[in-house]
Formats: C-alpha cells, sequence, structure tokens
C-alpha cells in the first residue's frame, strides 16, 4: 500500500470518527463542540478526497487502456475480415460490400494502436477476400457466356 493510500484512509477514518463523535456531543445537547467536530469532519473528508494521485499510477492505466483498446481493435478487424471471409454466410459478399466494410474497417484502425504490421496483415486478408471475389465472379461471367 502506498503512503498516498494510506493517508487516504487515515484521513477518511478520522473523518468518520469525528462525524460520529459530532452525533453524540449533538445528542447530549452541547452544540458548540458537535459544531467543531463536524467542520473538522468535513475538513478531514475533503483532504481525503483531495489528494492528488502519485503520477505513476496513470502512466501505468493509460498503458494498460492501450493495451486494452489494442486487443479489442485487433479482435474486431479479425471478427471483419472473418466475416468477409464466407464463415457463417450463404452468400458471398460482393465488391461494393467488401469495399464499404474496409473503409470502415480502415478508419476504425487508424483511430485504434496498431503496429504497422498488425495492420499490413489485416490489408492482406482483406486482399485476398477480394482476389477470391474477383474470380468467382469472373467464373460466374463465364457460366453465363457459356450459356448463351
Amino acid at each position: 500500500m502506498s503512503l498516498d493510500r494510506f493517508l487516504r484512509w487515515v484521513l477518511f477514518s478520522a473523518g468518520i470518527i469525528t462525524v460520529i463523535f459530532a452525533g453524540y456531543m449533538l445528542n447530549i445537547n452541547r452544540l458548540p463542540e458537535a459544531s467543531m467536530c463536524l467542520s473538522l469532519a468535513v475538513g478531514f473528508l475533503c483532504f481525503a478526497t483531495r489528494i492528488k494521485r502519485e503520477k505513476s499510477e496513470p502512466e501505468s492505466e493509460s498503458q494498460d487502456a492501450n493495451k486494452d483498446l489494442h486487443d479489442m481493435a485487433a479482435l474486431i478487424a479479425d471478427i471483419a475480415v472473418s466475416s468477409l471471409q464466407n464463415i457463417g454466410r450463404t452468400i458471398p459478399p460482393t465488391t461494393k460490400e467488401i469495399n464499404e466494410l474496409e473503409e470502415k474497417l480502415n478508419n476504425f484502425i487508424n483511430a485504434m494502436p496498431l503496429s504497422s504490421e498488425e495492420r499490413e496483415e489485416i490489408a492482406e486478408r482483406i486482399e485476398s477476400v477480394k482476389n477470391r471475389t474477383r474470380r468467382n465472379e469472373g467464373g460466374r461471367a463465364i457460366l453465363r457466356n457459356a450459356r448463351l
């Protein structure tokens, strides 16, 4: 437990104890002493909540938040690309659908803390989906022409 946290608990405990003591003083009709204890309690509780945290704590919290954002961005990108790869789909994606999702995904990824290697991997997976869709559409066009 850090010194800051310990000092907060001490001031908070002192504030609660003086509030209890002020209530007792009000119960026995000693108003000046009760008001003095109540003002001390307010002071203790205000100081317990106003002490600023150490500089190292927010940095570690922001690093944890960046790591969580990174993991979330990688997961969302993976889900988006997997959905384009016909996992759980009955109809293959169209070129327009792929382009729209790629644009949305790129906007999302640009706002997230992903490394360039991860961005390249996502772009390669999307490109493979695009190539497969082009081949499928080319095969459909050949079949249509053969029927004519």
